[in-house]
């Protein structure tokens, strides 16, 4: 098959469509396809690199991969996103007992312990909420023009300058529910979701009304560069859905299906769903609300393991994207043959016929053994390149 660049590469996977080989993704989707700031600064020392680095997310620790990894590794696909990186944004600050501390614009406090490696929400704005707190809460402007300041003029400089695919990540990071817990806490969500319904339906309502704000003014800017863009919540813990699918159909799903509808009434893109977890129950849903794609098939999950069997069944519906090789056993705990033997299987389990994008499951933790991340991402190439000859 002749050569493609980057983009028709991806185009023609995300269109279940063969090419010269199957694209590879490091960073496009922003928050969870890339690397955790310490797994970046030792393989930016093992490769003998040493540019800045710049987070995609403040709570993940995630990083915005430079030119020169994207380069090293065949990665196909650039990110873009509402603002810029999070650290030039925010205050932390450093606590008497060492941890970092930080208040977003919604007012959701978060906080990192000293030496640690992710922030989670400590204060809650909306705990406890009544119909009537949201209706009183100050909610930020989703039609901000400064939040997409320059979003144009760089789409169409990356798209005329270079070949790679370009993916718009929405805003909060995506979210559609798990925003709703940042703001009321974890556990309230899931007992109003049992006992108070609609308050948490008024709240997704706002959050719908909010990103619908923010896709209206992205895709009028950048629609026409996009290859796809990103939604992002998690159905799973590693060993069954985090709720019942009944649940999820009476209130979230609603939610995702007027963010995806209008996202498609607006740009010609296809829209990646995130979701961790075991998730197999929800995949006829998924597909129901509109989505393209999944990410990342999270293969350690229950259920989810069987690459070939979801292809068989959803493959014809559903692109997938990442689920190259195991990463909380295999990547960091095996070795090289084992990290090879597995990405091999997920190519010949999800590459025919199109429809996969390669890339982590997941960001690449600290604990990753340098040596097996490049060997994951060279059999990426490797086995991807491959296949379709």
């Amino acid at each position: 098959m002749v050569q493609m660049n980057s983009r028709e590469r991806v185009k023609r996977a995300l269109n279940h469509l063969e090419s010269d080989r199957v694209p590879i993704d490091i960073g496009g989707i922003s928050a969870l396809t890339t690397f955790h700031r310490d797994a970046y600064k030792k393989l930016q020392a093992y490769l003998g690199m040493d540019n800045p680095i710049n987070l995609t997310s403040m709570p993940s620790q995630s990083v915005f991969p430079d030119e020169s990894i994207r380069q090293r590794f065949k990665a196909d696909c650039y990110p873009l996103t509402i603002m810029a990186p999070y650290g030039s944004q925010l205050s932390p600050k450093i606590e008497s007992d060492g941890a970092t501390t930080y208040v977003d614009e919604w007012g959701v406090k978060w906080r990192s312990p000293k030496n640690g490696l992710y922030y989670d929400t400590i204060g809650h704005p909306l705990l406890d909420c009544t119909l009537d707190d949201i209706e009183k809460f100050k909610w930020p402007d989703p039609r901000d023009n400064s939040r997409i300041a320059g979003l144009g003029k760089l789409a169409k400089d990356l798209y005329e300058g270079t070949d790679y695919a370009l993916i718009m990540n929405g805003p909060l990071y995506g979210g559609v529910y798990v925003p709703c817990q940042w703001l009321m806490g974890f556990e309230e969500f899931f007992i109003k979701m049992m006992l108070e319904p609609k308050v948490v339906e008024a709240l997704l309502d706002r959050i719908v009304s909010y990103h619908i704000g923010q896709w209206d003014l992205i895709l009028d800017e950048a629609g026409k560069y996009l290859e796809a863009v990103v939604i992002c919540d998690d159905l799973g813990t590693q060993s069954s859905p985090i709720m019942k699918p009944s649940i999820y159909r009476e209130l979230i799903k609603p939610a995702h299906k007027k963010i995806v509808s209008f996202i498609k009434s607006k740009a010609d893109v296809k829209v990646i769903y995130h979701s961790d977890g075991a998730i197999s129950e929800f995949l006829p849903d998924i597909v129901d609300v509109g989505f393209d794609v999944l990410n990342p098939l999270q293969v350690s999950a229950v259920g989810m393991n069987d690459t070939a069997q979801l292809k068989n069944e959803f493959g014809k519906k559903l692109s997938f994207w990442g689920a190259g090789c195991e990463s909380q056993s295999t990547l960091t705990h095996g070795t090289v043959a084992d990290i090879r033997a597995e990405v091999e299987q997920r190519v010949r389990d999800l590459a025919p016929g199109g429809g996969l994008i390669l890339g982590s499951v997941h960001n690449i933790q600290r604990d990753a053994p340098v040596e097996n991340v490049v060997a994951f991402y060279d059999a990426l190439y490797e086995f991807g390149s491959k296949f379709y000859k």
